[in-house]
């Protein structure tokens, strides 16, 4: 299984994907944004694009390294990645169904106060923060499409709850426990 966790900056897909990690069976975290690091630093020279997922290569990068994930390991992969643009997320999503036809997205969503508060007061990738401010309205925007997968509803709950919610819905019982 894949489960893809989609979502504006802030709502907590990377937290809630670490959780899952550690409660389902065999399953592991991939970051399609070590592909765009590794583009970046490599092609940046010679290239320049405003965003990683610009890079023509990136695409087919992130569904090869799952292909290559599920191959080797046979693993359940956990994906968080904000994706906003259809242009995009539609043939990453099509390639990686072609790797396990079990792929599930989820959109997870919260209210705008509460996102630009988390985004703010991150003080881990502080760096980032400008970027994410200047692309907020165009993934809040974007959030709204069911086509980015289903939505999960963030406002109010611990990531150990909304983690709960995804596995909720995938009807896996698995003992969840929300301390």
């Amino acid at each position: 299984m894949i489960l893809f966790l989609n979502g504006p900056f802030g709502v907590g897909k990377t937290t809630v994907a670490r959780l899952l990690a550690r409660k389902l069976p065999h399953a592991m975290l991939y970051d399609p944004e070590a592909i765009g690091f590794v583009l970046r630093r490599a092609l940046g020279p010679f290239t320049k694009v405003e965003d990683y997922q610009d890079y023509t290569f990136w695409p087919r990068l992130v569904v090869g390294g799952a292909r290559l994930s599920r191959a080797v390991s046979g693993r359940t992969l956990l994906i968080p990645m904000t994706m906003w643009r259809r242009s995009v997320f539609d043939p990453v999503v099509a390639g990686l169904r072609r790797v396990d036809p079990n792929l599930v997205c989820f959109r997870l969503t919260a209210p705008r106060e509460v996102l630009v508060k988390r985004i703010s007061s991150d003080t881990e990738d502080t760096g980032a923060y400008a970027w994410r401010a200047s692309h907020f309205e165009t993934c809040l925007e974007a959030m709204r499409d069911p086509a980015f997968g289903t939505e999960v509803q963030t406002e109010g709950l611990a990531p150990a709850a909304v983690a709960g919610r995804i596995l909720e819905s995938l009807s896996l019982d698995i003992g969840w426990s929300e301390s």
